[in-house]
């Protein structure tokens, strides 16, 4: 006698039908995620999942395909084909959003030349503001660890974001100058800065352009900069482009930190900023106007920062086509940035290039506790223009 006939008929049916049930359901809301994420306000739950999860839920379905049994050979044989075709298909669907690395088994960059650009893209998480508060309520600030920790990169470009501090009770954000200290810090380096966003670079910066995403927003919010803010650029600014002379050749480097993705739902906070409905706007404006720039722009192009979007999210298809994701230069398979509840299982930090821009190194570089993001670090060269 075989399993198959071991097996009571109401065990082999709840089996069968559990199965079926768990891989076609799956297979459905890949298939939705696939469609509306990205263009729906509502969808932003199941934006928010680790992307691991599409790759990791199809694994444990094929695992429970035994379970689809019928009350003959032949019938237990199609109704596991149907489970496994199930499964293999959500699996296939979703794996564009797993953000699994698959490339770092077998890619290995070209070598650095001597004359390549060294560029560290970092959110700080509110400069060099810790959040924590001392014995009277005050912020603890660490200037002097912040500013050793950028010294360690060694880089010839710096993209940081969120340069300012934070009310720890409301949340607004509080304008800071730093600018003294950072020239002092950085020698003969050049500095641009709009907003929240500072960029510092050893080359000449020949052109900065902030971006203002508010042409592109879909509605028109009321508190869009709050009037009473601070930094009015925060809101409105999340790209800063610089013009950089490398060379005898313009690159151009955008830094990055586009808004989080919505949490709430619309009419929360009606026609203000903080309403679910108006961050999924301003997040499609700030990739759009993103987009816009870096299709108009004849330069080569860097796009690095923290673009609050993970591989699972659809946003990433707004940007143009000419950028090229740098994750395959990355020598890990499931690249993380960001943590949440002590799990890592989030990236939300990116590099783009233009063909014109060669990646030769890009790593992930853990923030030594100065802030909830890793920095990247990446090496990147422009190719000869005959070669462009």
């Amino acid at each position: 006698m075989t399993a198959v006939d071991v097996a009571a008929p109401g065990t082999r049916r709840w089996g069968r039908r559990a199965v079926w049930t768990a891989a076609g359901s799956w297979l459905l809301l890949v298939a939705a995620h696939r469609v509306l994420s990205g263009r729906v306000w509502w969808w932003n739950l199941p934006d928010l999942l680790p992307p691991l999860i599409f790759a990791v839920v199809p694994v444990l379905l094929l695992a429970l395909v035994p379970l689809a049994r019928r009350e003959t050979a032949a019938g237990t044989a199609r109704a596991r084909t149907v489970a496994a075709t199930l499964a293999v298909g959500a699996l296939a669907l979703g794996w564009p959003s797993a953000g699994v690395n698959a490339t770092a088994l077998w890619h290995r960059p070209p070598p650095a030349p001597p004359d390549a650009l060294r560029i560290f893209s970092w959110n700080t998480w509110y400069w060099d503001q810790l959040l924590a508060t001392g014995p009277e309520g005050e912020r603890i600030t660490d200037p002097d660890r912040f500013y050793r920790y950028l010294h360690t990169r060694a880089a010839d470009v710096y993209l940081l974001q969120e340069y300012l501090y934070i009310d720890t009770v409301d949340y607004d954000p509080i304008r800071l100058d730093d600018l003294a200290r950072i020239r002092r810090e950085f020698p003969g380096y050049h500095v641009a800065f709009s907003g929240e966003l500072v960029t510092i670079s050893r080359y000449p910066i020949v052109g900065d352009h902030p971006i203002d995403l508010r042409p592109w927003l879909e509605r028109r919010w009321s508190d869009l900069p709050p009037a009473d803010s601070s930094l009015p650029a925060y809101h409105t600014v999340k790209t800063l482009r610089t013009d950089l002379l490398v060379g005898g050749r313009v690159l151009s480097v955008y830094n990055a930190h586009l808004h989080v993705p919505p949490v709430g739902l619309p009419a929360r906070h009606p026609d203000t900023a903080d309403d679910g409905l108006a961050r999924h706007d301003l997040r499609r404006a700030g990739y759009r106007a993103l987009a816009a720039d870096v299709a108009g722009n004849p330069h080569p192009v860097l796009l690095a920062g923290d673009l609050n979007t993970s591989p699972a999210m659809g946003l990433l298809r707004a940007l143009p086509d000419r950028l090229v994701d740098a994750t395959g230069a990355l020598d890990s398979a499931y690249p993380v940035s960001w943590a949440r509840y002590g799990l890592p299982l989030w990236r939300l930090d990116w590099v783009f290039a233009s063909p014109d821009v060669t990646v030769h190194r890009y790593r992930m570089v853990a923030p030594d506790g100065l802030s909830d993001h890793h920095g990247q670090h990446v090496v990147v060269s422009l190719r000869p223009r005959q070669e462009a």
